[in-house]
């Protein structure tokens, strides 16, 4: 539920923040890419992508909001590091200031907390940074990130960024006059959250209804394919303090039927959020949530990334692109 709970605080932020946005030039919004390194020895590389709310108050002073997902990459499975059992996932969800100490160099910082999955539980977070921004609206940054509840969870990455002023935030209005609805098929390869060298091949049918300028409503279905399957056991004491083990294979297969929103934050930038049931095999079955984000195209063409999240625990979360075609039906 936490990982809900960040997920609908993002979308509430950022549907308020587009609201005031496009009547005021003072807010940007940026999607980042972030690829680093781990400071410690249990993690080798860091990966993530995030998304940023700025609030411009004078040439010097700007204020941010980022939240977005990061996944570290474990060295030998934590060589001499086995009590950590697990890959280290985070949504985090910071505050922070920008001070610009030139017309394109600025110092950075962040604080937050950072909702992480499986043992690692929720830690706050803090992100000292160094960048440059241009006019073209790429931001180019270095930051240093700790994650202060495990000592092993600090990285420095490289972040490379592209931003745009709230007046764009208009322009997805003229492209969707129409209120046809729009068929979209896609193609899905990803990898588990559990473990990145574990692959997964999925694809959807999606129905799209526009509701607003910036706001369409979806509802889809799809097949999901993981190609490794292995055992998951978990151990149940009972009153007596006897311990009794259950062993199962993790599901391979499942049908997702989800439905959602679609917020558009340009022309062609899109943030989404998906919610529903997974159908599999022998009562496996589990609520999933997607959030989205990515950029469809005036063609048709519809490119981005989406993570998967299942309440079951035989069911691996997936991290995903999604390759998609938008057809309209008259």
């Amino acid at each position: 539920m936490k990982h809900l709970f960040s997920l609908f605080f993002m979308l509430t932020v950022l549907s308020i923040t587009t609201t005031f946005a496009q009547n005021n030039s003072s807010w940007r919004i940026g999607f980042g890419v972030d690829a680093g390194v781990s400071t410690t020895d249990a993690f080798k590389y860091t990966l993530g992508g995030d998304i940023r709310v700025q609030k411009d108050f004078n040439q010097h002073w700007s204020a941010t909001f980022t939240t977005g997902f990061s996944h570290f990459f474990e060295k030998g499975h934590f060589a001499g590091y086995s009590q950590y059992g697990s890959p280290y996932n985070v949504i985090p969800v910071k505050l922070g200031v920008k001070y610009f100490v030139a017309d394109n160099l600025y110092l950075g910082g962040e604080a937050g907390a950072g909702f992480a999955f499986e043992q690692w539980g929720t830690s706050f977070v803090y992100s000292p940074a160094v960048g440059l921004t241009f006019k073209n609206g790429i931001d180019l940054s270095v930051k240093y990130e700790d994650y202060t509840k495990n000592k092993a969870t600090k990285n420095i990455a490289l972040r490379l960024a592209y931003g745009f002023g709230a007046r764009r935030l208009n322009s997805h209005k003229t492209a969707h006059k129409s209120n046809d609805l729009e068929l979209g098929v896609s193609i899905n390869p990803g990898v588990s959250v559990e473990s990145s060298d574990d692959h997964i091949l999925g694809g959807d049918v999606t129905l799209y209804k526009p509701l607003s300028g910036n706001i369409e409503a979806t509802f889809s279905v799809g097949y999901t394919h993981m190609f490794r399957s292995y055992y998951s056991t978990y151990g149940i004491q009972d009153d007596a303090g006897n311990v009794y083990y259950n062993t199962n294979h993790n599901v391979q297969n499942v049908i997702p039927v989800k439905a959602g929103l679609r917020l558009y934050l340009a022309d062609t930038f899109y943030l989404g959020g998906e919610a529903g049931v997974a159908f599999a095999s022998k009562g496996n079955s589990s609520f999933v949530y997607t959030p989205s984000l990515g950029i469809k195209l005036k063609n048709g063409i519809d490119i981005g990334a989406k993570y998967d999240n299942y309440s079951h625990r035989l069911i691996q979360d997936a991290l995903s692109l999604k390759l998609g075609y938008h057809f309209k039906l008259k």
